[in-house]
């Protein structure tokens, strides 16, 4: 027996949505050669990044990465015989993983990139070995496809499961979905998570943006 109810807190749903959003200008702005929006782009995605990481171990229980630790085994299974679970399920779980490693990757690396210019090389570059940038740029060029492709899985896995299942899609706008009937998630407030957020931007701010944004 299933029950429909609330699942996604308001954390897991901004960071989903805002990444989408992200995501697109971090890739227009970077083939464009708006570097300046990029950056600032950039250090927004890594504030809701680093906002997520720690709502993964504090936030609520959907949302904690080790209950949505599944094993090859327990994915495999699934792919084969989908069913309602109480959040991630565990084929979605490993994207989920992957584009978050994935994501840091690119972001770390894009701190060392060079690109021949003071507003397009990443803030670490003058402090950096040669070696370390260059493979810093090499990293950078490359994990922006592998997050396009995984991009692409993900959202074509998530149409056709809404299409076939349950709306997976809708459950991240309103945050509800079905669940097995003795299922109950642990949500929490979600300040805490908006808090981590604010502070990081505007370090990021201090550091970086208020240099940025001259450049716009």
């Amino acid at each position: 027996m299933l029950r429909k109810m609330q699942v996604w807190d308001l954390a897991v749903r901004v960071f989903h949505w805002s990444q989408v959003l992200l995501l697109l200008g971090l890739w227009y702005t970077g083939t464009e050669g708006l570097m300046a929006q990029h950056q600032l782009l950039a250090y927004s995605l890594a504030a809701l990044l680093i906002g997520r990481l720690y709502w993964g171990f504090f936030g609520s229980s959907t949302a904690r990465f080790r209950n949505f630790s599944y094993s090859p085994l327990a994915a495999w299974r699934y792919l084969r015989e989908p069913k309602p679970v109480l959040g991630h399920n565990p084929a979605g779980s490993y994207m989920i993983f992957t584009l978050l490693g994935l994501l840091t990757l690119q972001i770390l690396s894009g701190l060392a990139t060079f690109d021949n210019s003071y507003i397009s090389d990443g803030p670490l570059v003058a402090h950096l070995p040669e070696s370390w940038v260059s493979l810093a740029s090499d990293v950078h060029k490359t994990v922006i496809d592998l997050i396009l492709i995984a991009v692409f899985v993900h959202v074509f896995a998530a149409i056709w499961h809404s299409w076939r299942y349950d709306n997976v899609i809708l459950s991240m706008f309103n945050g509800k979905n079905d669940v097995p009937a003795n299922a109950t998630p642990q949500l929490k407030s979600t300040w805490s998570y908006f808090v981590i957020v604010l502070l990081v931007l505007l370090g990021f701010y201090l550091w970086q943006g208020r240099i940025l944004i001259l450049f716009l």
